[in-house]
């Protein structure tokens, strides 16, 4: 009850968009003060009620929400709210994908140790033989490692997404996600470029060839790679220099 009695203040104060945002960002503070895990996923399942009650494109980008993640795509209709959870054991993941055309959401939830436990953060939508698809770049952390990925994913009418969609090449080679692992003080860029037909990010190496396979002492070694999408697959290419 308490939260329809907030809703409606803030419609009276704002408008349904404000009111929507505003209530998020309740959740998302009580989240942090909350100290049982059943609780702050209570929060955390109410932020998603409040995003999906809001138009599509209405969040407004130059009053960002903390600790609320967001992209959209104007051409391809489709934005992306994320959110992550601490809890005991880990974080869970929130992911909701909201198509315009024709309407409908995905939310893809994880849990510490689901194989999906994947935070994204950036999308770009691209076709396959007149199939569309979403590459997905995400973030995850173990306990001694930070972690990127990239996901070929697709998003089906009937609400199910699936990620078994070998399209990135490199030479012989095909995959349907590319992972990343580093050290947990390190920082690695992952994104697309402007025109989102590559996807830029660093070269990891250890920091001394003795810790060769472990993933902990991995950085940058300034040096860039990039999936470049080519005649509909993304083509892994090394050593960029532009």
């Amino acid at each position: 009850m308490k939260w329809f009695w907030i809703l409606g203040v803030l419609l009276g104060a704002g408008g349904p968009v404000r009111a929507q945002m505003d209530s998020v960002v309740i959740c998302l503070e009580k989240i942090k003060t909350a100290t049982e895990d059943s609780v702050r996923l209570e929060y955390a399942g109410e932020i998603e009620y409040f995003i999906r009650s809001s138009a599509f494109g209405s969040y407004r980008t130059e009053k960002p929400v903390k600790y609320l993640g967001y992209k959209r795509s104007d051409d391809a209709g489709i934005e992306l709210f994320s959110w992550a959870v601490p809890l005991r054991e880990g974080q869970a993941f929130y992911n909701l994908f909201r198509f315009k055309n024709p309407e409908r959401s995905y939310l893809i939830k994880a849990l510490p140790g689901d194989r999906m436990a994947w935070l994204f953060y950036d999308f770009v939508p691209f076709e396959h033989q007149k199939q569309g698809y979403v590459l997905l770049l995400g973030w995850s952390k173990t306990r001694n490692t930070n972690r990127k990925a990239v996901w070929v994913a697709c998003f089906h009418p009937d609400g199910t997404v699936t990620y078994n969609h070998p399209l990135l090449r490199k030479g012989e080679s095909r995959s349907a996600s590319l992972t990343f692992e580093y050290a947990l003080d390190a920082s690695m860029l992952l994104k697309q470029d402007k025109n989102g037909k590559r996807i830029l990010f660093d070269h990891l190496a250890p920091t001394d060839p003795k810790y060769e396979g472990y993933f902990m002492f991995y950085g940058p070694d300034a040096s860039c790679d990039a999936l470049v999408l080519k005649k509909e697959e993304w083509w892994y290419e090394e050593n960029l220099t532009n």
